[in-house]
C-alpha cells in the first residue's frame, strides 16, 4: 500500500518521445489524523492503518483535534463525533474550512442515519458506526484510501501535463505551428493516460473525434472552433481518470450508488482541462456531452439551444459510435439501424438541425467501428 501511487506507467508521443508517470512527485502515502477520545479504538485503527503500511497521528479531544488541522494538512481524517469536550462536528466545520479536499470518515456511537446524512451534508466523505468490526472499518479504509488515490493522481498529474505545456511553449513560442503540434501532442498525453487505465477508449476517442470534426465542417463551424471541438470530442471520458479503478473496470452493472460516482467524471474533466489555457472552448464538450435535448442529461439538466454547440454535435456522434461499435457484451448495431435510432431520438436526446446534417453525410466519409 505504501506505493499504491508510484504508478508504472509511460506512453509515447508521435514525435518518440516517452513521458514516464513514475516520475511525477507522487505522495508515497496519505497523512492520517485519528480523532477519538477512547484508547482502545485508537489503538485499533492505528493498528489497521499500520497493518495497511499507514500511518497516522492521533488526539482525543476538539481542542487538540482543532489544534492538529491548523497546524498540519491531513488527507484523511477518522472523526469520533463524540468527544469530551464537545462536538466533533466543530472539527468537521473547521476541516471543511481549512482543507476542503481532506476527506473526512467521522465515528459516531449513535446507530442513527440522520446524524451520518447530516455530517455528509456538512462535507463529510463518509461514516461508520461504533461498535465496528475490523472488517468493517478496513472497508471504509480502502474506500477513503481508493478515493485519496485518484484525487492525489488527478492533481498530481494535471499538474505535471500544465507544467510540461508551459515548458515547451516558452521553449516554442515564436513558432505558431510548432505550438499547435504541442497542443495535440498535449491531448493525445491527457488522452493516453485514461487509455492506461480503460484501453477500450482509445479508438472510441479517436472515431469520435474525427466524426465530430467531419459533422462540425458540415454545419459551417469556422476552423478555429472545429480545432476546439476536436480537442474536446477527444477529452470528453477524461474525468474517468479520476473514477476508482474498481468501478470503472467492474465486470457487470453498476449500483446506483456507483453510477452516481462515474456520472462525476464530466466535472471532475472539466475541472481538469478547464484552466489549460488552449482547452478552455473544449471543455464545453467534457462537461455537457451527457447532457440531452429534452433536459433529462446530466450534470445540469440543460435543455434545448442551452446545450452549447459543441456538446449537442458531439451527443450525436458519441451515440452513433456507439450504436455502431462492437461491446464485449454486445453485438454492434448495423449502420442503417443506428441512423434511425438517431432519427427516432432526434428532439429528445438530440438536437434535430445537427441528426438531420449528420443523416446528409456519406457512410464512406464517416470513421467507423471494422464490424467484421
Amino acid at each position: 500500500m505504501k506505493h499504491a501511487l508510484q504508478h508504472q506507467l509511460h506512453f509515447s508521443t508521435e514525435t518518440g518521445s516517452v513521458i514516464d508517470l513514475k516520475d511525477l512527485d507522487l505522495p508515497v502515502e496519505p497523512k492520517i489524523l485519528v480523532v477519538d477520545d477512547e484508547y482502545t479504538v485508537i489503538q485499533i485503527i492505528i493498528s489497521i492503518l499500520n497493518a495497511n503500511g499507514f500511518t497516522g497521528d492521533r488526539v482525543r479531544t476538539v481542542r487538540d483535534a482543532c489544534a492538529a488541522v491548523k497546524r498540519k494538512h491531513y488527507d484523511i481524517v477518522f472523526l469520533d463525533l463524540g468527544l469530551p469536550d464537545g462536538s466533533g462536528f466543530a472539527v468537521l466545520e473547521k476541516i471543511v474550512d481549512r482543507s476542503p479536499d481532506t476527506l473526512t470518515v467521522v465515528i459516531t456511537g449513535v446507530h442513527d442515519i440522520h446524524t451520518a446524512v447530516h455530517a455528509i451534508r456538512k462535507g463529510a466523505f463518509d461514516y461508520i458506526t461504533k461498535p465496528f468490526s475490523i472488517m468493517l472499518f478496513q472497508e471504509r479504509l480502502n474506500t477513503v484510501s481508493e478515493e485519496w488515490k485518484s484525487r492525489t493522481f488527478t492533481r498530481t498529474y494535471q499538474k505535471y501535463l500544465e507544467k510540461l505545456l508551459k515548458e515547451r511553449t516558452d521553449e516554442l513560442f515564436n513558432t505558431v505551428s510548432r505550438i499547435e503540434h504541442i497542443h495535440d501532442e498535449t491531448v493525445c498525453a491527457l488522452g493516453a493516460a485514461l487509455d492506461l487505465r480503460d484501453p477500450e477508449t482509445e479508438e472510441h476517442c479517436s472515431r469520435v473525434s474525427e466524426n465530430s470534426t467531419l459533422l462540425s465542417e458540415c454545419l459551417g463551424v469556422g476552423i478555429e472552433e472545429i480545432r476546439d471541438l476536436r480537442w474536446g470530442a477527444y477529452l470528453h471520458d477524461i474525468g474517468k481518470i479520476g473514477i476508482p479503478e474498481h468501478i470503472l473496470l467492474k465486470k457487470g452493472p453498476l449500483s446506483s450508488e456507483e453510477m452516481e460516482i462515474v456520472k462525476k467524471h464530466s466535472v471532475l474533466g472539466y475541472s481538469m482541462i478547464k484552466n489549460i489555457d488552449f482547452l478552455t472552448k473544449a471543455s464545453d464538450v467534457v462537461l455537457y456531452h451527457h447532457e440531452k435535448y429534452d433536459g433529462s442529461g446530466y450534470p445540469y439538466g440543460l435543455k434545448g439551444k442551452s446545450i452549447p454547440l459543441f456538446a449537442r454535435i458531439f451527443a450525436v456522434t458519441d451515440a452513433f459510435d456507439a450504436m455502431v461499435a462492437k461491446r464485449p457484451y454486445r453485438e454492434a448495431m448495423g449502420i442503417e439501424e443506428g441512423l434511425q435510432e438517431l432519427k427516432r431520438c432526434e428532439g429528445m436526446h438530440f438536437d434535430p438541425d445537427i441528426v438531420a446534417a449528420f443523416l446528409q453525410i456519406p457512410f464512406s466519409r464517416l470513421r467507423i467501428e471494422d464490424q467484421h
